[in-house]
């Protein structure tokens, strides 16, 4: 039987998946809400202009979700990692912090 045919559910046979870690959940939030803020933020302060919160929040979001996409994390790590942003604006937004 051809290899192609192989059902084992990984692509390259001797990969093994990553155990999932809080410190690894942790790192794959905290990296890309400070890459974001310091490539989106500086921006904004140098044109004097209130820097869009909720904007800021999807993008670490999207970030975060691709980044765990690449870690090879199951699909329910991606979605809370990817809404894990957006949640906290959302909360600081109704309780009229943001």
């Amino acid at each position: 039987m051809s290899d192609h045919l192989d059902r084992s559910g990984y692509a390259i046979p001797e990969h093994t998946p990553r155990k999932v870690t809080l410190m690894y959940l942790l790192v794959l939030q905290a990296l890309p809400t400070m890459g974001v803020l310091a490539l989106g933020a500086p921006s904004y302060a140098i044109f004097d202009q209130p820097i869009p919160w909720m904007g800021m929040s999807l993008v670490i979001g999207g970030v975060a979700f691709f980044l765990t996409y690449l870690a090879s994390y199951p699909w329910r790590y991606r979605i809370i990692e990817g809404l894990v942003a957006p949640a906290t604006w959302l909360v600081l937004h109704l309780a009229g912090r943001v």
